[in-house]
């Protein structure tokens, strides 16, 4: 009796580990869906407090939000593809005018929804971006009266969000490239722009507008030893601000990461 006893909790274990396993196991089985490496701008490394003994290592994956503008100029392309069609395409309802009356309570009632979204590696869509940034760059420091007007860059990620899908076959159809665009779960919202706070004068040159946000992408990758234990001695010998490192990701066919290899170039 008392092996039968100390048999059925280990049973127990045994099975609740191979159940936990199971997500992984399907994730990782048949071909990866993409597969990309990616630098310490868009995987950053965070240290750990001197009193921490948890030698575990998350990197949060870091990424370029086109719609979150900050310049009349960026909500041109490429930041602009999360408009009114796009957001109807993923399911809202957009078919109050933006700048009619009681617009802003239809549109924020309206909940957040489930979609997929795929983002481009320092390629065109980063490229066309930076661009874009630097003319409103220019364009704001023309108007500003500030002297030594200070701009802190473009976003340091050069993965970039360029476009969404209910359904992230279809949205792998239109992106094949395996190697430079990853597709993500992601959480969207609708939103007008600017937002009609009670007092605001309408302006014709920049109507309100009924665009997209992406309020939530999965960010954090846990890195498994021994690649977890090259990180804490790195960061030991270089610290943190100085590591520069490639990382290489491979996402399953349930769009999950998991880490197959490690480089640090310092």
């Amino acid at each position: 009796m008392k092996r039968a006893s100390l048999l059925i909790p280990a049973a127990i274990i045994v099975v609740a580990n191979a159940f936990a396993l199971l997500p992984a196991m399907r994730n990782r089985a048949g071909a990866p869906d993409a597969e990309m490496t990616l630098t310490q701008r868009e995987l950053r490394y965070f240290n750990r407090s001197k009193a921490d003994d948890d030698t575990g290592v998350t990197l949060n994956l870091e990424w370029t939000d086109p719609t979150n503008l900050r310049w009349p100029l960026e909500a041109e392309k490429p930041g602009g593809w999360l408009d009114r069609s796009k957001l109807q395409q993923l399911g809202f309802t957009c078919s109050v005018d933006a700048n009619s009356p009681g617009a802003e309570r239809y549109y924020q009632r309206q909940r957040p929804r489930k979609a997929f979204v795929a983002l481009e590696y320092d390629g065109a869509a980063w490229r066309a971006w930076a661009e874009m940034h630097e003319r409103a760059v220019a364009e704001e420091k023309a108007r500003s009266k500030v002297m030594n007007w200070i701009d802190n860059g473009p976003p340091p990620s050069h993965l970039v969000a360029m476009d969404a899908d209910p359904d992230p076959v279809k949205l792998r159809r239109r992106y094949p490239g395996r190697t430079t665009v990853v597709i993500l779960p992601a959480v969207v919202a609708v939103a007008l722009e600017p937002f009609p706070y009670p007092g605001r004068k309408l302006d014709s040159k920049s109507p309100t507008r009924v665009v997209g946000r992406i309020q939530q992408l999965p960010s954090s990758i846990h890195v498994p030893r021994p690649f977890s234990d090259k990180f804490l001695a790195a960061g030991k010998k270089a610290g943190i601000k100085d590591l520069s490192y490639r990382v290489r990701l491979r996402y399953g066919t349930s769009l999950e990461p998991w880490i197959i290899d490690v480089e640090f170039t310092n």
